[in-house]
């Protein structure tokens, strides 16, 4: 396959470099990633400078060209596709992003929106996370990164192309500890992430005030009794969660167009 690799953290970062070695071994690899680290991006596309991209090397990856833009994952999945593209691509593949991409924190992810945007585009995709939590930052990243680029290499080989199609993207969440025995992936739906904002204020060095926001984390017991993806991770199962890119909410639009029925005439008197 001819797989386009992105990420949001950075085109140098472990994670995405793991797993362009782990994914070159049988496929055509071709990796265009932001030039620093674009997290909590999202699905934004910018629109207010030009995009420039250059050729860069790492010895972690050789004879692999990587493109750094400076820009968002999404540009760099649109560039990627676009005038970088020599042959048509198979499949774009996100990450692997340092640190989880559960509930509700989907909806700011860099990666997993790169990925929707391979869909978008009409390209299968998928995402992959590692859960690494803020103290799991020490010398055993790097062999925990090891071990998600083998594990996602087998996914990338097992992913039901033929299924996706379009329409939707796999986005797949690695625990920081796998668990021991038995199988260990569970197709789940996404969960609920809960957290009081905190916004710091402080002063900077010439007296003017800022604000850091910060998040601290809750509990909810919504994952447990649904058994989401955020639920699974947390007993060390690698999850698997299916995503439209399409948020249209069927299961409503008949009952809102009752609700709104007859108001034609008042809107069209307002106006």
């Amino acid at each position: 396959m001819h797989i386009l690799l992105t990420n949001d953290d950075g085109v140098h970062a472990p994670g995405i470099l793991k797993l362009a070695a782990a994914l070159s071994r049988r496929h055509t690899v071709t990796v265009v990633a932001p030039d620093r680290e674009r997290s909590a991006a999202s699905h934004s596309l910018t629109l207010d400078r030009p995009l420039t991209v250059r050729e860069v090397t790492r010895e972690e990856v050789p004879g692999l060209t990587l493109y750094a833009v400076n820009g968002t994952p999404v540009d760099c999945v649109r560039i990627g596709l676009g005038p970088l593209s020599g042959t048509p691509f198979d499949l774009v593949v996100a990450g692997i992003n340092n640190g989880a991409n559960l509930g509700t924190d989907i909806s700011y992810s860099g990666t997993v929106h790169a990925a929707l945007e391979g869909a978008v585009c009409g390209v299968p995709a998928v995402a992959f996370s590692l859960c690494v939590a803020p103290g799991d930052q020490g010398a055993d990243r790097a062999g925990r990164f090891d071990q998600a680029a083998s594990m996602a290499a087998v996914i990338v080989e097992g992913a039901p192309l033929s299924l996706m199609g379009s329409r939707w993207i796999m986005n797949v969440n690695f625990p920081w500890e796998l668990r021991a025995q038995g199988p260990c992936i569970r197709v789940c739906e996404q969960g609920i992430s809960v957290y009081d904002t905190v916004f710091r204020k402080q002063d900077d060095p010439f007296g003017r005030q800022y604000y850091w926001v910060c998040a601290v984390k809750n509990e909810t017991d919504y994952n447990e009794v649904h058994q989401t993806d955020v639920w699974w991770s947390d007993q060390g199962f690698i999850t698997v969660t299916p995503l439209l890119w399409n948020a249209t909410a069927a299961d409503v639009m008949s009952g809102l167009a009752g609700a709104l029925d007859g108001l034609d005439g008042p809107v069209r008197s307002a106006a």
